[in-house]
């Protein structure tokens, strides 16, 4: 995004820069459409350097002309913007909360490393993510391209999507829907037999690609009333194509209880022991595997994402603590009597595990390359500001020594609605002014929100959380090597 803008910001002044990157992010920040007034959901990706994929993509800019000089020359102005952007992320709104919207994603790839001023810049957005949490920080290593969205969804660039680059309003992709896998009920239903449960797997995902055609079929049939039908917008054509290209859709596999199916299969959850993890890696293999087979068979591209589960994985224990007791409750997380349940999300380990981050770091990030659609780890800083520079060390570690996909640390509010104050940390007061009417404000899956309207299952996921207080110290600028336990 800030690649795009640069050649429209040519000759700014510092200050006209400040305040378009300010006036983007406030404006975004206005659009209370979702649930609750909650602003639209929306991402920017974000680089530091110029990628090689748009480096020589002839740049467009004022009035949507060609400017003549390729994207690699508006280096300077993208990255003043993005600078510019994260100044304003550090400011948080005017009552010191991060912004929740638009995310921005940052991507590091091998040339950010060799690209001047990586250090500094690195230093900033890790300032940032102390402070506020706000930047993703998503890892492109080798060749790879992508486009990341949502709460960790990602469209990797194919061959086709990056001459798409050339006209870069063609770069548009969507993923359908997401059928999300309920796996500690497969784990029940198969009773310890490995046959058993690697046959329910593969049943399932054919349950999973028989929603996808079902849904297809109704889109097309949508599309096809043109634009007298509901999906107008969708039909415009001002390239020659259909703004939604079907044929470049996506449908999406995901899954929720990775950890819960391990442990009520083998007795241990992920992190507890190597085979409980190469369990959990064993499952997910094969689940890639069908989607690829069922991806030939019916001529659609399934693929893997870690669902975010906002609500899913508390629906998904609700019902299994009703038609799988007891079973299901030798499992479950969170607390029973008050409803407060879950499932550990997607293939990530328990929340509650007192996990160094450098260990949570590595060994999530052993399935992201099974997931091909999108991985996160997350890091809960909670009321513990660690320093920038162990923040950014860790960082070009996670880059350059793991397989993670996607890094955020997330720390905790507590915003006042009496003296407009916002302090770290939850708490039931607020520290400014004692006042008890207060909103407690964290990462619920990959966004900022208002802790008081999340559901039961989110609220007893909040408590177990553990944060990772202990393993930042703000006086130590280094943290262990990971090739220690990779």
């Amino acid at each position: 995004m800030n690649l795009f803008f640069a050649p429209y910001l040519r000759g700014m002044s510092d200050r006209e820069v400040e305040q378009l990157a300010q006036m983007m992010i406030f404006e975004f920040s206005q659009q209370a459409v979702a649930r609750g007034g909650q602003a639209i959901f929306s991402d920017i990706n974000l680089y530091w350097e110029v990628p090689k994929h748009f480096a020589d993509v002839p740049a467009i800019g004022p009035g949507g002309e060609y400017t003549g000089l390729p994207y690699s020359d508006y280096a300077e102005e993208a990255q003043k913007f993005v600078w510019a952007l994260f100044d304003v992320y550090m400011k948080g709104d005017a009552s010191g909360r991060p912004f929740f919207f638009p995310k921005p994603l940052v991507h590091i790839t091998e040339k950010f490393f060799n690209t001047p001023g990586h250090q500094e810049f690195l230093r900033h957005l890790c300032q940032v993510a102390s402070e506020k949490g706000t930047p993703y920080f998503v890892f492109d290593r080798g060749d790879t391209a992508k486009i990341s969205q949502c709460c960790r969804l990602s469209f990797k660039l194919e061959a086709s999507d990056l001459a798409d680059a050339t006209s870069p309003w063609k770069m548009r992709y969507c993923a359908l829907q997401n059928g999300t896998v309920n796996l500690p009920r497969l784990a029940y239903v198969a009773e310890g037999d490995d046959a058993a449960l690697f046959a329910k797997l593969t049943d399932v995902m054919e349950l999973v690609a028989q929603s996808h055609l079902e849904k297809r079929v109704f889109i097309e049939k949508l599309l096809a009333i043109g634009e007298n039908g509901p999906l107008a917008m969708l039909t415009m054509k001002q390239d020659g194509e259909s703004y939604l290209r079907l044929h470049k859709a996506t449908f999406l596999v995901g899954m929720v209880g990775l950890n819960e199916l391990v442990q009520y299969h083998c007795g241990q959850e992920l992190h507890q022991s190597k085979a409980a993890m190469k369990l959990g890696l064993r499952i997910t293999s094969h689940i890639k595997l069908v989607a690829e087979k069922l991806s030939a068979k019916h001529h659609l591209k399934f693929v893997l994402e870690q669902t975010p589960a906002e609500s899913t994985a508390y629906r998904f224990a609700k019902l299994d603590l009703r038609y799988h007791s007891p079973q299901s409750g030798s499992v479950i997380k969170g607390d029973v009597k008050t409803g407060e349940v879950y499932y550990t999300n997607s293939t990530l380990l328990n929340v509650g595990a007192k996990i160094n981050p450098v260990e949570r770091v590595k060994n999530e990030g052993l399935f992201h390359p099974l997931i091909p659609a999108g991985s996160i780890s997350h890091i809960w800083l909670g009321e513990s500001q660690p320093s920038a520079e162990s923040l950014a060390n860790f960082v070009t570690k996670a880059f350059r020594q793991t397989q993670n996909d996607q890094l955020a640390f997330s720390p905790e509010f507590t915003s006042c609605n009496d003296c407009n104050k916002t302090s770290r940390g939850l708490a039931e007061t607020c520290s400014f002014c004692g006042s008890t009417n207060v909103d407690g404000i964290t990462r619920i899956t990959g966004y900022f929100t208002k802790t008081s309207t999340w559901n039961k299952g989110k609220k007893g996921e909040l408590t177990d959380r553990y944060r990772n207080s202990g393993a930042f110290d703000n006086k130590v600028k280094t943290l262990p090597n990971l090739k220690e336990v990779v």
